[in-house]
């Protein structure tokens, strides 16, 4: 074999084991290439995912805390609104402590009062209580008698209603054994305490 047919076949052996490199190559970048942009691909609808489920979290987060919120508000309106049948009208009738619910709730309802239980329980006109309980040393509630009262609070607050006991227009009462002299058109008498219109 001539020494040109020679280095022919050497240059050819070069260049095919080239021409197979290069093709192995490019094979394998379009291939890398590819599994990058499927991964990239891929990773980009997980981080899509992601950051979904986070906006959701953060919004049950959220929703949460507003509930907890309201609860916790609700709570303080439960037991203001419980405290205060309790301490006027514990030893009564279920209707009597329907008629105390009933008067507190007509105040929160009426523009001359606050808007909430806790501020109409607690509220003082020229330094008097509104509820006389509210300003003397309270005592530790008997516990059956405080879970009666709660419970009627519970039913006059999640429905709003005072069990038509009274109209809205009913926002005052007094123990049957006083006597204020308020010049106010009388309603009723329910258990210890006179109600009236105001």
């Amino acid at each position: 074999m001539t020494s040109f047919n020679k280095k022919f076949f050497k240059f050819l052996s070069i260049f095919t084991v080239l021409g197979y490199s290069v093709y192995g190559i490019q094979s394998y970048a379009e291939n890398a290439i590819e599994r990058d942009a499927r991964e990239y691909s891929l990773g980009v609808g997980e981080v899509i995912q992601d950051i979904k489920e986070d906006a959701e979290k953060e919004k049950t987060a959220l929703r949460k805390i507003r509930n907890q919120n309201i609860h916790l508000a609700n709570n303080r309106e439960l037991k203001c609104l419980a405290d205060n049948i309790y301490y006027e009208a514990g030893n009564q009738s279920t209707k009597g402590k329907l008629a105390v619910a009933a008067v507190t709730i007509n105040r929160v309802k009426n523009p001359r009062f606050p808007k909430s239980v806790c501020s109409v329980v607690y509220q003082r006109t020229r330094g008097t209580c509104q509820f006389s309980w509210t300003c003397m040393r309270k005592y530790t509630p008997n516990p059956v008698r405080y879970a009666e009262s709660k419970k009627v609070a519970e039913k006059v607050l999640l429905s709003g209603a005072n069990y038509g006991i009274f109209n809205n227009n009913v926002l005052f009462y007094h123990a049957d054994y006083v006597n204020p002299g308020w010049n106010l058109r009388r309603v009723a008498k329910i258990g210890d305490h006179i109600f009236y219109a105001g």
